[in-house]
């Protein structure tokens, strides 16, 4: 305490206050508090001239040391024969303050932790009324914190129809519990956690909840399942597609030679040729199973899609309703690289999915626009295939038809997948799996009541043809082919049509025994199965380079490739006809 005259001498301190400020009673009568204790004198001037009782007046002293103590005071004026002095109890709020700013800069620490998880938290008392909320609250809820504040839970969740009812968590709460649940607000998944809020002395005074936005996690979750589902598809189709074109082989092959032995007219080819025929279908089923799994060939030529949407425009527009409007902003300039049968199929899916979505309305409108865009490689929160980073063609087909829940949206690419009377859900799990052979991305923005667009990322066309050159038919000579292959059948019926087309043929079961071969009988070229038992067909192929560098080889495949040769010089899909093998020859073997 001390009494002070309105010049700021000193006339009265005590003990306390010496020790405060690190000087004896006698050295700080000496002192003067305006200019000797107060670091803003003109602060103190103008309070001393203007109020005459000071209540937690906020000022900062200076001690003997040279340290800043932050103090409040309280006190009043006291005439005196000397004239108006102050009379004034010190508190130091040193302490105090320090710890009120740290726990200010912590809360907002705090808050930005939670915001950039992103997350929000509130208080609320025992009526579940918030008391204070921090965090993420726009991004989540929409509206600012301080929007929240007052209200209470059951108001807060009335703006949520159909979200899980959080009452009866928060009455576990408010019993001492700590209650976490899921919900959806405002088409993001939320993971709720509500704790009780307690005193020192543990009492329950309200509730603590904490919410996580885990939509981007949860989409990771469901696309990595995704992932998996169609790796497993792949894996799958390109097994049975191994098998069933290797018999394949061996049946569109026999045909073939026994047709190139039966003259027209006579009896028996036209069962041959049926046989053949049946044949080529059951390739086309296989080659249509692995599209679905993404590991069809792939074409590298221009397409433009323009042509390509107008040619598909002509072929529905007897099944579209005069109803629907649709609309067009694709540049006959653009080009993509890719197999125009590929997306000829892609559109037509496409452009008839949106026209389904339509069906029964009084009106619609589709849009089809393309344009070039250049993608940096991240990861859209709506994509079903994300493509690497590059240049592509992106086509949008949208619709304004009822869309889709999140549901359907999750399942609608599943193979025999359909929400329609009629169809057997082939359509867009075949598009998703072109798009992925040709090293594409694509993207649906969907959800109930506002329509549907799928987002398609095509590489584009680089400038040039973008087309292999066909190579003159050539004279086959007296050459030697190896084939490599585990399956009996295969090697068999490729070996006759090899000798056929007027090559020696020698045969090889395994890729150690063709090595063998290759030591000492003289080989021009190879033909190497991709899939086999202990050595696979690339294997083979590297132990071939080393043994007769520069040696032509041809990789051939039952379990798709999209169209790859890697190492080797050319690549037959299998089933192949005795024609494609012909050319293939012709081109590695000129004479």
């Amino acid at each position: 305490m001390y009494r002070a005259k309105a010049d700021g001498t000193f006339t009265y301190v005590n003990q306390a206050l010496a020790r405060l400020l690190g000087y004896t009673v006698d050295e700080l009568m000496t002192r003067n508090l305006t200019h000797d204790i107060s670091v803003d004198p003109a602060v103190r001037s103008q309070r001393v001239a203007t109020q005459t009782v000071l209540e937690g007046f906020e000022d900062r002293w200076r001690t003997k040391d040279g340290r800043i103590l932050d103090i409040q005071l309280w006190g009043h004026a006291v005439p005196t024969e000397g004239g108006i002095s102050f009379d004034a109890s010190v508190v130091d709020v040193t302490e105090i303050k320090r710890q009120r700013e740290e726990l200010v800069s912590s809360a907002l620490v705090l808050d930005q932790v939670v915001r950039q998880m992103p997350a929000m938290y509130w208080v609320t008392d025992r009526e579940l009324r918030v008391v204070r909320c921090g965090g993420a609250a726009r991004e989540i809820m929409g509206v600012s914190s301080d929007a929240l504040v007052s209200r209470t839970v059951v108001e807060l969740n009335d703006r949520a129809p159909g979200s899980t009812n959080p009452i009866a968590f928060y009455q576990r709460a408010l019993a001492g519990e700590i209650a976490a649940f899921d919900t959806e607000f405002r088409n993001k998944q939320l993971t709720v956690i509500v704790s009780p809020h307690r005193a020192s002395d543990g009492a329950i005074l309200g509730t603590i909840g904490t919410a996580l936005d885990v939509t981007q996690s949860r989409m990771l979750e469901r696309r990595m399942v995704d992932a998996q589902r169609a790796e497993g598809l792949g894996v799958l189709a390109g097994g049975l597609a191994h098998d069933f074109n290797n018999l394949l082989v061996a049946i569109i092959g026999n045909a073939d030679l026994a047709l190139r032995e039966i003259a027209q007219g006579t009896p028996g080819r036209g069962a041959l040729e049926t046989i053949r025929d049946t044949g080529l279908r059951a390739a086309e089923l296989t080659t249509q199973l692995l599209t679905v799994a993404g590991r069809g060939p792939a074409g590298t030529t221009r397409v433009y899609p323009a042509a390509v949407v107008d040619e598909i425009l002509r072929i529905i527009a007897p099944a579209t309703p005069p109803t629907i409007q649709i609309e067009v902003d694709v540049p006959a300039a653009l080009a993509l690289r890719g197999d125009a049968a590929q997306l000829r199929q892609v559109m037509l899916n496409l452009i008839a999915n949106a026209r389904d979505a339509l069906a029964g309305r009084p009106s619609g409108r589709i849009s089809i626009a393309a344009r070039t865009v250049a993608h940096d490689g991240r990861t859209h929160a709506e994509d079903i295939v994300s493509p690497q980073t590059g240049a592509y063609i992106e086509i949008a087909v949208a619709d304004d038809g009822p869309g889709m829940s999140a549901e359907v949206r999750r399942h609608v690419f599943d193979p025999f997948f359909t929400t329609k009377e009629h169809g057997h859900g082939i359509g867009l799990a075949a598009v998703l799996g072109i798009v992925r052979a040709h090293g594409g991305g694509m993207r649906l923005v969907s959800s109930e009541g506002r329509g549907a667009t799928f987002v398609i990322l095509w590489p584009a066309a680089m400038n040039g043809t973008d087309r292999a050159p066909t190579p003159p038919p050539i004279e086959a000579t007296r050459r030697t082919v190896l084939v490599i292959d585990d399956e009996d059948l295969v090697r068999d019926v490729v070996a006759r049509m090899i000798e056929d087309l007027g090559y020696a043929a020698i045969t090889a079961r395994d890729g150690q025994s063709a090595l063998e071969l290759v030591a000492t009988q003289p080989v021009d070229a190879v033909l190497v199965d991709m899939t086999m038992p202990r050595m696979s067909g690339t294997d083979v192929i590297a132990a071939l380079r080393v043994k007769l560098p520069g040696i032509p080889v041809v990789l051939c495949s039952g379990a798709g490739a999209s169209g790859r040769v890697g190492p080797a010089d050319a690549y037959l899909p299998k089933p192949f006809r005795i024609e494609a093998l012909e050319r293939t020859l012709a081109k590695l073997l000129p004479s």
